[in-house]
């Protein structure tokens, strides 16, 4: 019998791995698809791998203003795009699979459960696997809209776009969370003509009230049309015609709806129904030995919140700890950069006189006018003298809200924060500019 099972090797898989050859537990691990999981192969990776393509272009196209001509007009190659992508991908995959090859035993097939009483067995077509513990990483995928089908050919999903062969000339996005934002950005950054569509009544609708107000400001500012409130109602050929009654053609549809669950299949002896798993916010399911952790558990779809939550079932399965939960920082790589923790100002309306809001302009820094990037804030929300909410617009943003996680996380004190040394000049001398005004 192994000490530990874990089924699916994305960030959260791979955190938990990690740790468990750490202290020397007897692993055994499952992936049907690519190690990895979404995050390296269709997600985080590969996406900003062109992120930067995107920006890299747009930079040379209007490098004008810092004072350089190009004596050649630049072009965008898509497939030279999706070929660098590969090649970054390529280059992590081979050291996952060389590390984990060396280190595990590795069964590269679907595993799905078989409870028997309080006996939970793993199943991979006619082999049963038996750990003392068991953990189901096995993360997420595109979410569909209801009489929406996605075919992969015009209506695409976040998977899919990678498999373009070439730049549409005009794209409609629905969705303006990450996923939307992040490829609105790059496809207006290359030339195509961009169309966002939300059905709720602000873009970023996850994000501060600040934040989506300048999120629709970026997006006027990059040509880049949005239409909030509103949904796809028909497609007709390639025009798409909104329940607003607005039309309009495009060669694509990204379907950018956010994600949900996978999970595998679970029989209970003895029981003829569909058995679905219960997931507990502490990760935890009715099962003491069987643990859900990433985005299977539907809570948070982000790498690094699935990455922080094999830690805390790792300390459970170890030494019965148990580790707190800690806030989660949110980042969307557009330009500039968005990110967030914490505390929203919508969230507090009804308790203003409880908290300080303060807010200093990127453009009152020096850096950010050496770097172009002088669009943008930083915005806090102060309770009892600490930081309880933190949102960035700003180049770096990503850098910048790693900062304010550090002052969350360990409570510290605004008097105290304000007496740290930030290097001259930054654009993190913002995050001192903001804590002064307080």
């Amino acid at each position: 019998m192994y000490d530990l099972a874990i089924i699916g090797l994305g960030p959260a898989g791979l955190e938990a791995l990690e740790i468990a050859l750490r202290n020397n537990l007897k692993v055994i691990v499952f992936e049907k698809a690519n190690l990895g999981g979404t995050c390296l192969n269709l997600g985080c990776i590969p996406t900003k791998a062109i992120v930067h393509c995107a920006n890299f272009y747009n930079d040379m196209k209007n490098c004008q203003k810092l004072g350089i001509t190009l004596l050649v007009e630049p072009k965008a190659s898509w497939k030279r795009i999706l070929d660098r992508k590969n090649e970054i991908v390529s280059k992590f995959s081979k050291i996952l699979n060389s590390t984990i090859r060396k280190n595990v035993t590795l069964i590269e097939k679907e595993a799905n459960l078989i409870i028997e009483d309080d006996t939970i067995e793993i199943c991979v077509e006619d082999n049963l696997y038996s750990a003392k513990n068991i953990i189901i990483a096995t993360g997420s995928k595109p979410k569909n809209i209801p009489g929406l089908k996605v075919d992969s050919r015009f209506v695409v999903n976040s998977n899919d776009i990678f498999n373009l062969q070439e730049l549409p000339k005009k794209i409609a996005i629905i969705g303006s969370g990450a996923i939307g934002l992040e490829w609105a950005m790059i496809f207006s950054n290359l030339g195509v003509e961009v169309k966002v569509i939300e059905k709720e009544q602000n873009l970023a609708p996850g994000f501060d009230c600040d934040i989506q107000k300048r999120v629709e400001r970026i997006l006027k500012l990059n040509n880049i049309q949005y239409y909030k409130n509103d949904f796809v109602k028909e497609i007709k050929n390639n025009t798409i015609c909104l329940n607003s009654n607005i039309k309009f053609e495009v060669d694509n549809l990204l379907v950018a709806a956010g994600r949900e669950p996978i999970l595998p299949k679970v029989t209970v002896q003895g029981c003829n129904e569909d058995f679905k798993l219960k997931i507990y916010a502490n990760n935890k399911t009715d099962f003491d030995n069987l643990f859900v952790i990433g985005d299977a558990c539907g809570f948070s779809y982000l790498a690094h919140s699935g990455a922080y939550q094999a830690k805390k079932v790792c300390g459970k399965i170890l030494s019965n700890n148990e580790i707190e939960d800690k806030l989660i920082p949110s980042v969307v790589y557009i330009n500039p950069e968005i990110a967030s923790i914490g505390l929203k100002e919508q969230e507090i309306e009804n308790n203003k006189d409880e908290y300080r809001i303060k807010k200093v302009l990127m453009s009152s820094i020096a850096k950010s006018w050496c770097d172009e990037a002088q669009d943008g804030f930083i915005k806090v929300i102060i309770k009892d003298n600490q930081i309880k909410g933190a949102h960035i617009v700003s180049k770096e943003a990503s850098i910048l809200i790693s900062i304010f996680s550090i002052f969350i996380d360990r409570r510290i004190d605004i008097n105290d924060a304000k007496n740290i040394i930030i290097p001259h000049p930054s654009l993190a001398e913002a995050i001192l500019e903001v804590l002064k005004n307080d």
